[in-house]
């Protein structure tokens, strides 16, 4: 879950940055005496297309730039009694 979050914290902008108009909206309604907006009352629909749009990027980005993966797979193998861990190596 932690790398999860690591590679696609993008996603989660539009939610925090919403949560934090709300915030300041919130405090300057309470101080004019108005009644705090609710979070559900927001603009999901942009709120979403915005993630899905980063999401995607997210994507696209750590897929088209990985320098990872090159080259054959070579799997965990028993090598003079010792356990030799998977690896994918250089084309030769």
């Amino acid at each position: 879950m932690g790398l999860f979050l690591f590679r696609f914290w993008p996603v989660l902008i539009p939610l925090v940055v919403y949560w934090l108009w709300l915030m300041t909206v919130g405090h300057h309604a309470v101080k004019a005496g108005k009644p705090r907006p609710l979070f559900r009352e927001g603009p999901w629909y942009w709120m979403v297309l915005a993630s899905l749009i980063i999401g995607v990027g997210c994507f696209v980005f750590l897929g088209s730039n990985l320098e990872g993966g090159k080259g054959p797979y070579v799997p965990p193998h028993m090598k003079d009694g010792k356990l030799v861990p998977g690896k994918v190596g250089e084309e030769k």
